[in-house]
């Protein structure tokens, strides 16, 4: 018992914990004021999206293009996922409380979940009425379509750029950017179509167009739901090498043996690990746990920017339970 009590040693805290304290301060606040960026910026993408979205969708019925109505329909999904994405971007600034004690900031996580799940249906529901299309093709305006494929290039091009400082933030903001990149390039094979039916008179560029968008979609969509299913099933941070980490702790001098090391993200960019770390005898045998301490946060935090760390050092004679998770 006494070398676990030894833990909160009240000098520890004095003389190191004081000073990373202050400094997690300083990245706390200086990742709040880049969130009230976001936010701000994601209000105006959704104004430059909200007034196209209408333009847009009225375009699509009168050209009759499907390839309009499909990137409209895109836009639907954007508009909605900037409500969401500002919405659960309010929740995660929520204080922690008893029962949550991480406050909700996986609220961000979620949501940029359920804004790539929605793109990956609104995708079925446009292949097929492509598919559907390419068996019998209306006739389309080609002129029309084109004007307000041009049209929302240029919203959707502003409003990606609107994001772009900030996209790397949070998934989230990740979410919301990519969205709008999407729909840029959808655009962008929208105005296509709409050429090739000027010069050729060949509507069946339309669902074709479509399908192609509805790819792009499903690209950019994907790597958005696998990076928030990783976070959500606490997978082990892709900008972080598990065995790399792993190493550098044995690498540290202090420590002899590691085990139940757990590296997880609780929200973007914050990463966070915990371990069990027996120390060799000298460092147990003289109470030299402190420096080991004060090392081993120190390696994590400068060289993989994991400031929360729980660590649980164990002398060499520690028995412990054989159970992991």
């Amino acid at each position: 018992m006494r070398w676990r009590n030894t833990l909160n040693n009240e000098h520890h805290h004095d003389s190191d914990t004081g000073h990373s304290q202050v400094r997690r301060g300083h990245v706390h606040n200086h990742r709040g004021d880049l969130r009230g960026l976001g936010r701000r910026r994601l209000w105006t993408a959704l104004a430059i999206n909200a007034v196209f979205l209408v333009v847009e969708a009225a375009g699509g019925i009168m050209t009759n293009s499907l390839a309009l109505l499909a990137d409209a329909g895109h836009m639907f999904t954007d508009v909605a996922a900037l409500v969401l994405a500002i919405f659960v971007a309010w929740l995660a600034e929520r204080p922690p409380t008893p029962k949550r004690t991480y406050g909700l900031l996986r609220a961000e996580v979620l949501g940029a979940f359920i804004n790539g799940a929605a793109l990956v249906i609104i995708v079925g529901m446009i292949f097929f009425e492509a598919w559907r299309r390419t068996c019998s093709t209306p006739e389309i305006g080609g002129r029309g379509m084109l004007i307000m494929a041009v049209l929302g290039l240029a919203a959707n091009a502003g409003s990606a750029g609107v994001l772009c400082k900030t996209r790397n933030e949070t998934v989230n903001m990740k979410g919301a950017f990519l969205h709008m990149t999407a729909d840029a390039l959808g655009s962008a094979g929208a105005i296509t179509a709409g050429g090739v039916i000027i010069l050729t008179g060949w509507t069946l560029i339309d669902p074709i167009a479509s399908f192609v968008i509805g790819f792009l979609i499903l690209w950019s969509s994907w790597g958005l739901l696998s990076q928030t299913m990783n976070i959500l099933l606490e997978a082990t941070p892709r900008n972080i090498d598990y065995n790399e980490v792993h190493n550098a702790l044995i690498e540290i001098g202090h420590i002899q043996e590691v085990h139940d090391l757990h590296i997880w993200t609780i929200a973007s960019g914050i990463p966070s690990l915990s371990a069990h770390l027996k120390l060799v005898p000298e460092c147990s045998d003289t109470d030299h746990w402190q420096e080991c301490l004060r090392d081993t946060q120190k390696m994590l935090r400068d060289r993989f920017g994991i400031v929360h760390s729980t660590l649980q050092f164990e002398p060499e004679d520690y028995e412990r339970d054989s159970r992991t998770i």
